[in-house]
């Protein structure tokens, strides 16, 4: 990252560093982003999701049921509950191999009598990570984009909407957790540069990535395939 903004500002942009983002640097827990996860698998089942945001496991079963609404009556399920029992009669082929919990979360919603919570959550995710998120870090400091190292800023986008552009910039080691089996020789990791931005800020966010990427020049091609 260093080096990416060392060729930024070559190119004459105003590098401002650090930008604190209020909503991570707060002390208060009720306010602070990193402390309000996503609720995802069955350590977030219901009585079990009280300091979660529930809005993707409340709008997997919303939208899903709605779509398989308008394939009509020969579509095979018609429902979420339908598709995971499918899938649990059909375990021995395959079917879920990892397991269906995001599925099993989901549709244990109640999509009527759980709308009030579903409600709350989204506002407040789009409280911690857009308006006192991004849109504060952004309007304190007179930015066109804030930088990410990698997707690293891909989650408080996500929460309200934003845009991200990721533009390769090299390759770094390859590590995990927990490590590699001993004797698997990983290939290096790509890395890209993030520039995000506020919401329908596309354009701007496509003109910086175009400009960087065409200043770098970073980016290496897959190989190609016989």
């Amino acid at each position: 990252m260093t080096e990416a903004i060392e060729i930024l500002t070559a190119q004459g942009a105003v590098i401002v560093d650090p930008v604190d983002i209020p909503s991570l640097s707060t002390q208060d827990p009720d306010k602070n982003f990193a402390l309000w996860g996503q609720c995802s698998g069955l350590n977030n089942v219901k009585g079990k999701d009280a300091n979660c945001s529930v809005v993707l496991k409340y709008g997997m079963k919303r939208d899903f049921n709605a779509w398989l609404a308008t394939l009509g009556p020969s579509a095979p399920v018609k429902t979420l509950t339908e598709l995971r029992e499918w899938n649990i009669t059909h375990i021995t082929s395959g079917a879920i191999r990892f397991g269906q919990s995001q599925l099993d979360i989901s549709d244990e919603m109640d999509v009527q009598a759980d709308r009030a919570r579903y409600e709350h959550d989204r506002a407040k995710d789009i409280e911690l990570a857009g308006t006192n998120g991004i849109d504060a870090a952004m309007k304190a400091n007179q930015l066109d984009a804030i930088l990410f190292p990698g997707p690293n800023g891909a989650g408080i986008a996500a929460k309200p909407g934003y845009p991200t552009v990721i533009v390769p910039f090299a390759m770094v080691p390859n590590t995990a957790t927990p490590p590699f089996p001993a004797g698997f020789e990983a290939k290096p990791a790509p890395f890209g540069v993030s520039f995000t931005g506020m919401a329908c800020s596309e354009p701007r966010l496509i003109e910086l990535a175009y400009a960087f990427e065409h200043a770098s020049k970073r980016r290496v091609p897959p190989p190609a395939v016989p």
